[in-house]
């Protein structure tokens, strides 16, 4: 009887692990089940830190609304989402570090920004 149990956990395990990685490896096709996951993970995390950074940043805006900086997240999370979608997950945090990313993600939170009236 343990060693069904001990051939059941194994076969569990080794389908999740498979699963898994079918998931990664087609997170950047477009119109896969994986990529709309992916997706709206990215977009998910994006607004998460940007509304992270407008706590800290609120007071220093007083005459600014809250629905302006939300108008500014959704647009940062939006445009960055479009930039990252085709970036494998293995592959984030080294395009995210390059120096010119970070200067188009700096880029697009300005011109969010000004678009929200945040000045």
């Amino acid at each position: 009887m343990l060693k069904w149990l001990i051939l059941a956990i194994v076969i569990i395990a080794a389908g999740l692990y498979g699963l898994r990685k079918y998931a990664l490896d087609h997170a950047t096709e477009d119109g896969s089940f994986s990529n709309r996951i992916y997706d709206k993970g990215i977009e998910k995390d994006l607004l998460e830190m940007c509304h992270g950074e407008v706590k800290k940043l609120q007071r220093h805006y007083e005459e600014t609304t809250p629905a302006q900086f939300e108008s500014a997240c959704k647009c940062f999370a939006n445009d960055m989402s479009e930039k990252l979608k085709a970036v494998p997950p293995g592959e984030m945090h080294a395009f995210l570090d390059s120096e010119a990313n970070r200067k188009s993600a700096q880029n697009i939170i300005k011109k969010c920004g000004y678009a929200a009236g945040l000045n």
